[in-house]
């Protein structure tokens, strides 16, 4: 097995047309007409902390001009490495809007070669490939001829065109005075900076809730940065001056996504999670996203079946959902 460093070193010297200088990669997610929320460069490096692994991403160029990006984390797991951007999986390159499609299937080639150099010099035994859409592209198809396996994950989410009260109107009959009772009740903020306490208070709830710090220090500076670059805001609840629940949601130019969320164990059943959702709403249209995405939705058809815990997270997001997009996912074997 090979070193990752050597690994990377290798690519880069054999590939002109390719460099791990991530300087220039949010040119392309402002000129993309439709970037997933996962080629956010903070997000990529989020999930590298989170599994204590190393953002490998890079660019692709022709002749000098920044053309496309390809985000790529690896990280290893008891004794196996694995390549992946969030946990499911490997998405397509992003290409800038103008590029030729035969220019386009070229560097797509050597995007494969490149994970084909890592599979072999990792020892890595199989790979995922999953899109952010129903949606399939050709890159999808190139790899679905040799796939061992497919399947589907089910994403709820909230179509963010529709007014603020027709989005109310979609909610389960019985969150409606909820939501109604927790705003009147609780003192309901949006925080998008980090020169207050309440990010810290935050991540000191959640500490609380779980018994434990579940993830490095490393995730929390990530998160704590987002705010400060405007790439995710917190929801705080308080009963006067105490911070009884908060969620955090990343966002991009199009796409807004929950993340994380901590409530008070002894109030788990008042309805603080119906206020940060609200929120939070109203929040992302603000900011002129076209999507929600609340997480994916329990069952039983899943490779690893849903446990209680992430069923009934999901029935509690469903209740918000006005739709369900459908991510086509595929497991190669190297």
């Amino acid at each position: 097995m090979i070193k990752l460093e050597n690994l990377i070193k290798k690519i880069d010297k054999q590939y002109e047309n390719l460099t791990f200088d991530l300087s220039s990669w949010d040119y392309i997610i402002d000129s993309s007409s439709n970037a997933s929320i996962y080629y956010q460069r903070s997000l990529v490096d989020y999930y590298a902390a989170y599994y204590e692994g190393t953002n490998i991403s890079f660019v692709l160029r022709e002749n000098n001009s920044v053309i496309a990006i390809f985000p790529l984390l690896a990280y290893k797991k008891d004794g196996n490495w694995f390549l992946t951007v969030n946990g499911e999986g490997l998405l397509a390159p992003l290409f800038s809007n103008t590029i030729p499609k035969k220019l386009r299937k070229r560097l797509e080639k050597e995007v494969i070669e490149v994970i084909n150099l890592l599979a072999e010099g990792l020892k890595i035994k199989k790979i995922t490939f999953f899109e952010a859409s129903s949606k399939v592209s050709d890159w999808y198809l190139s790899w679905l001829d040799k796939a061992k396996k497919d399947f589907l994950i089910y994403q709820l989410a909230i179509d963010l065109d529709q007014d603020i009260e027709e989005i109310r109107l979609n909610f389960r009959k019985s969150y409606k005075p909820l939501v109604n009772k927790a705003l009147k009740e609780w003192n309901v903020e949006v925080c998008d900076k980090t020169d207050d306490s309440s990010f810290e208070e935050f991540k000191t709830l959640h500490f609380e809730v779980s018994g434990r710090q579940t993830r490095s220090d490393e995730t929390w500076k990530i998160q704590k940065q987002q705010l400060n670059d405007k790439e995710a805001f917190l929801i705080t609840v308080r009963d006067k001056e105490i911070l009884i629940g908060a969620g955090l949601f990343n966002y991009s130019k199009y796409f807004g996504m929950y993340s994380v969320g901590a409530y008070k164990r002894e109030l788990f059943h008042k309805p603080i999670g119906h206020a940060v959702q609200m929120k939070a709403i109203e929040r992302l249209k603000e900011l002129g996203c076209q999507t929600y995405y609340l997480g994916k939705r329990a069952t039983s058809l899943y490779a690893l079946p849903s446990t209680e815990k992430e069923t009934s997270i999901s029935h509690f997001k469903e209740g918000f959902a006005n739709n369900v997009y459908i991510q086509p996912h595929i497991e190669i074997s190297f």
